[in-house]
């Protein structure tokens, strides 16, 4: 079974994410801090990432730029309601954030499963 990693300090946000991926037949594991990212990420080897942009302790791209420093090539979705603009997340995922892909909050969670599937494939492949 494919592993999540969803970084996400909302609670609400965390919870709709976690439930929505597990019943689309996805394993997930949560963390709520960019500190607590890295540590499960480390300790569980997930096959993608999906962060939230605003994190305490350490931000989105930090922790983006942090697993990616270390050579992976496991794909990263970064999530945020600040930066709402189309074009300006775009030009952001391509300057060097080394996410690779944006969704901005609310999302559809239609479009997050095709994203994720997208990037991961079916859950159980």
């Amino acid at each position: 079974m494919k592993k999540i990693l969803v970084v996400e300090d909302d609670p609400v946000n965390q919870m709709i994410l976690m439930d929505f991926l597990a019943a689309n037949g996805y394993q997930t594991i949560a963390a709520a801090s960019g500190p607590e990212g890295i540590e499960q990420f480390d300790k569980t080897g997930p096959d993608l990432c999906l962060v939230d942009v605003q994190l305490p302790r350490k931000n989105g791209f930090e922790l983006v730029r942090e697993i990616k420093s270390r050579g992976t090539s496991t794909p990263v979705l970064l999530m945020s309601a600040v930066y709402t603009d189309q074009d300006q997340s775009t030009r952001t995922v391509q300057l060097g954030t080394l996410a690779d892909g944006y969704l901005t909050k609310p999302f559809d969670l239609v479009y997050l499963l095709a994203q994720v599937r997208q990037l991961l494939g079916e859950a159980s492949g």
